[in-house]
């Protein structure tokens, strides 16, 4: 009885690791693998508005949305984080507004926008970056996890969130 007990064991082990072996033999890809080509660019208003109703008023805006951690399977079930990397401009009035109704701070002297490459050329150039930690926490707005700076000198705002 033990031998027989055994020997089924051994032949469900056998099985189930023939089952998990590649029997091709070769390393080519399976035709799983997948390329990850970037969010476009987008430049309608309705989903920032929407969004980031604390913006204000604004003249254009740059933006992109992806999923979090866009090399990961999408297959798996749940929600999905979505980060949004945005540069918006202001108004005049709506920047003059913001500029007296928060305390700004210099951005960090090294700091650079972590843009996609897709982005960056609607960077304004030379900007003077400032940081304001309740027009942040106002404008992304409970739902959103990120940072957000001020180029007063051309009205851009970079907003950099992920959904929470």
């Amino acid at each position: 009885m033990v031998d027989l007990r055994a020997g089924l064991l051994a032949t469900a082990l056998v099985v189930t690791l023939a089952g998990c072996s590649d029997s091709t033999g070769n390393d080519e890809p399976t035709g799983r693998a997948t390329s990850v080509s970037p969010a476009p660019v987008r430049t309608d208003r309705d989903p920032i508005v929407k969004r980031f109703p604390r913006l204000g008023d604004f003249v254009e805006a740059h933006w992109q949305a992806a999923s979090a951690g866009g090399g990961s399977r999408s297959s798996v079930p749940g929600p999905t984080d979505t980060r949004i990397e945005a540069l918006v401009v202001l108004r005049p009035d709506t920047l003059a507004t913001t500029l007296k109704e928060y305390e700004w701070q210099p951005a960090p002297p090294d700091w650079d926008a972590p843009l996609s490459a897709e982005l960056r050329p609607f960077l304004p150039n030379g900007g003077t970056w400032q940081v304001s930690e309740q027009f942040t926490k106002d404008v992304r707005t409970a739902q959103y996890n990120g940072t957000a700076y001020l180029d007063a000198g051309s009205g851009t705002v970079f907003l950099r969130v992920i959904d929470s």
